[in-house]
Protein backbone atom coordinates (compact mmCIF):
# COMPACT_ATOMS: atom_id res chain seq x y z
CA UNK A 1 0.00 0.00 0.00
CA UNK A 2 2.94 2.39 0.91
CA UNK A 3 4.56 1.82 -2.63
CA UNK A 4 0.89 2.75 -4.28
CA UNK A 5 0.45 5.80 -2.21
CA UNK A 6 4.03 7.13 -3.11
CA UNK A 7 2.84 6.52 -6.84
CA UNK A 8 0.00 8.82 -6.56
CA UNK A 9 1.88 11.31 -4.76
CA UNK A 10 4.18 11.28 -8.08
CA UNK A 11 1.97 10.60 -10.79
CA UNK A 12 -0.80 12.92 -10.06
CA UNK A 13 -0.18 15.43 -7.80
CA UNK A 14 1.92 18.70 -8.76
CA UNK A 15 4.65 17.96 -5.89
CA UNK A 16 7.57 17.66 -8.26
CA UNK A 17 9.22 15.08 -6.59
CA UNK A 18 10.64 11.66 -7.72
CA UNK A 19 9.45 8.57 -6.37
CA UNK A 20 13.04 8.25 -5.02
CA UNK A 21 12.88 11.08 -3.42
CA UNK A 22 11.07 10.71 -0.15
CA UNK A 23 10.37 7.87 1.89
CA UNK A 24 7.17 6.55 4.23
CA UNK A 25 8.32 9.14 6.74
CA UNK A 26 9.07 12.43 4.89
CA UNK A 27 6.34 14.95 5.89
CA UNK A 28 3.89 15.77 3.28
CA UNK A 29 3.51 19.16 4.87
CA UNK A 30 6.08 21.92 6.29
CA UNK A 31 9.65 20.52 5.95
CA UNK A 32 9.09 17.89 3.66
CA UNK A 33 6.86 17.85 0.25
CA UNK A 34 5.11 20.84 1.17
CA UNK A 35 1.81 20.12 -0.03
CA UNK A 36 -0.83 23.06 -0.01
CA UNK A 37 -4.37 23.02 1.21
CA UNK A 38 -5.59 22.32 -2.52
CA UNK A 39 -3.27 19.47 -3.32
CA UNK A 40 -3.97 17.69 -0.22
CA UNK A 41 -7.83 17.75 -1.23
CA UNK A 42 -6.73 16.31 -4.67
CA UNK A 43 -5.16 14.01 -3.02
CA UNK A 44 -7.93 12.69 -0.45
CA UNK A 45 -10.18 12.49 -3.43
CA UNK A 46 -7.74 10.36 -5.01
CA UNK A 47 -6.97 8.22 -2.16
CA UNK A 48 -10.63 7.58 -2.25
CA UNK A 49 -11.32 6.72 -5.90
CA UNK A 50 -8.10 4.38 -5.44
CA UNK A 51 -8.93 2.63 -2.05
CA UNK A 52 -12.42 2.67 -2.78
CA UNK A 53 -13.13 4.07 0.79
CA UNK A 54 -14.40 7.46 1.80
CA UNK A 55 -12.82 9.39 4.98
CA UNK A 56 -15.03 10.11 7.67
CA UNK A 57 -14.81 13.59 9.05
CA UNK A 58 -12.87 12.34 12.04
CA UNK A 59 -10.23 10.60 10.03
CA UNK A 60 -9.62 13.79 7.79
CA UNK A 61 -7.70 14.78 10.82
CA UNK A 62 -3.69 16.32 9.53
CA UNK A 63 -2.13 14.19 11.69
CA UNK A 64 -3.61 11.09 9.97
CA UNK A 65 -2.29 12.11 6.80
CA UNK A 66 1.21 13.86 7.64
CA UNK A 67 3.19 11.10 6.24
CA UNK A 68 2.73 8.31 3.78
CA UNK A 69 3.06 5.50 6.76
CA UNK A 70 0.07 7.36 8.56
CA UNK A 71 -1.83 7.30 5.53
CA UNK A 72 -1.53 3.72 5.36
CA UNK A 73 -2.54 3.10 8.63
CA UNK A 74 -5.50 5.43 7.90
CA UNK A 75 -6.78 3.57 5.04
CA UNK A 76 -6.13 0.30 6.79
CA UNK A 77 -8.53 1.04 9.12
CA UNK A 78 -11.42 2.47 6.72
CA UNK A 79 -10.74 -1.18 4.63
CA UNK A 80 -11.81 -3.27 7.40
Amino acid sequence: MINSIKQLIVEKLDVNVGYDEFDQTTPLFEGGLAMDSIVFTEFIVLLEKTFKIEFDDDALAVENFSNVEKIAETIAQHTR
